[in-house]
């Protein structure tokens, strides 16, 4: 991963601050930045498409987040390991959303968080 790709997930971390506290959904900035940081760094770290998508949308009902790699492998969970630095992102995920989708062709995973009574 290059420099440039290491500064990507604090960036995307910003703009999903922005991009919530804009449409009001201020509790649930920490969780898709979170979702994003996640997400982004391991499509930077093992997507092998040519670049990385991400698209934060909401409805009436949901907020989503889709990051998308271009490979077609599924993001395969690690075993979770406490004492490991490294590997409990999809865990994390998984935790957090409330559901979590992998695209038919394994390039995109799609996450979302239900926005009932999300009072700020």
């Amino acid at each position: 991963m290059s420099d440039t790709d290491r500064c990507r997930p604090q960036q995307f971390r910003r703009l999903s601050c922005a991009l919530l506290t804009s449409w009001d959904l201020l509790g649930h900035i920490a969780s898709v930045e979170l979702l994003v940081t996640e997400l982004l760094t391991n499509a930077l770290q093992h997507g092998e498409g040519p670049e990385v998508d991400v698209m934060i949308s909401a409805d009436d009902d949901y907020l989503h987040v889709f990051v998308r790699d271009g490979s077609p492998h599924t993001p395969d969970p690690r075993p979770l390991d406490m004492e490991a630095e490294n590997g409990r992102g999809l865990h994390l995920v998984t935790a957090i959303a409330d559901e979590v989708e992998v695209s038919k062709d394994g390039t995109t995973v799609h996450c979302t968080l239900a926005l009932q009574d999300s009072a700020a």
